[in-house]
C-alpha cells in the first residue's frame, strides 16, 4: 500500500493524526506500507515516535523496518533513529 501522507493528512496535521496513520499502516503491514511524504517539511520526531512505537513493540523494529519504506523524508535520519533505536549509526 503506498500512502502519500500530504494526501492523506493534509499540510496541516498533529500528533493525533499519526494516531490514524498508525492504524492504516496496522492493517496493511502484511502487503507491506510505503508512505511518501512528498511535499512536506521536516516531520517531527514527536510525530514519527507517536506513529512507530505502539508498532515497534507489537511486531519488533527489524519487522517494521523491512515491513515499512519510507520515501521522501526531510529528516530520515529521525525516521532511522525512531524505527532502528538511539543507538543507530549512519
Amino acid at each position: 500500500m503506498n500512502i502519500k501522507i500530504k494526501e492523506f493528512l493534509g499540510e496541516s496535521y498533529s500528533i493525533e493524526d499519526a494516531i490514524l496513520l498508525r492504524e492504516i499502516v496496522k492493517n496493511n503491514l502484511d502487503t507491506g506500507v510505503t508512505l511518501d511524504f512528498d511535499g512536506l517539511e521536516r516531520i517531527p520526531s514527536t510525530f514519527l515516535i507517536c506513529l512507530f512505537t505502539d508498532l515497534i513493540n507489537k511486531f519488533g523494529r527489524d519487522y517494521i523496518f523491512k515491513q515499512i519504506d519510507v520515501k521522501n523524508l526531510s529528516n530520515y535520519n529521525d525516521y532511522s533513529r525512531v524505527v532502528l533505536g538511539t543507538a543507530f549509526q549512519q
